[in-house]
């Protein structure tokens, strides 16, 4: 029988490919989720080389609905319209322009300013800076949610990865 076989079957999923749909790495889910929540829930179908603590674990098959409420908690995204991705704002201008306060905006700038894209002119924040809409966008839609840890869990942004190109 294969690894995956049948992992579409009966709506189940491994855990491996449930980890890498919520941007948990696998070692995390399978060694720090499954230790440290008890109520985390038990494979509906266990696979051939499950010894019950971590091995051949990566195939076994989980109901989605039960591993729902492990996801990462993070708010919904925001659209805008295709215009409005060009233009260059300030920060407050992003903020009036989703409909935040801009005090929700600022504070990602104060509190984690590592998240922030470059400014239109390449450079880090400064005040009055412009940016580019779908670089805030793209941040903004990427914060962490509310919850211990969320910051752990969000995969790398974008700007922060080496090998994309800029705003193609």
């Amino acid at each position: 029988m294969d690894a995956h076989e049948g992992s579409d079957e009966d709506g189940l999923i491994t855990l491996e490919e449930w980890a890498a749909q919520c941007g948990y790495t696998y070692s995390y889910v399978l060694h720090a989720m499954r230790q440290h929540y008890p109520d985390f829930p038990e494979p509906e179908q266990r696979r051939r080389g499950d010894v019950g603590r971590g091995g051949g674990s990566g195939n076994n098959l989980y109901d989605p609905a039960k591993l729902e409420r492990f996801k990462p908690r993070r708010p919904d995204p925001v659209e805008l319209p295709e215009e409005d991705l060009v233009k260059q704002v300030t920060l407050g201008g992003f903020a009036a322009l989703i409909g935040v306060n801009g005090r929700a905006v600022n504070q990602i700038k104060d509190q984690r300013p590592d998240t922030l894209p470059d400014t239109v002119d390449g450079q880090r924040w400064y005040p009055r800076a412009k940016y580019h809409v779908r670089d805030l966008l793209l941040m903004w839609n990427s914060r962490p949610g509310k919850g211990s840890g969320s910051d752990k869990r969000r995969p790398p942004l974008p700007w922060q990865r080496q090998d994309t190109d800029s705003h193609q």
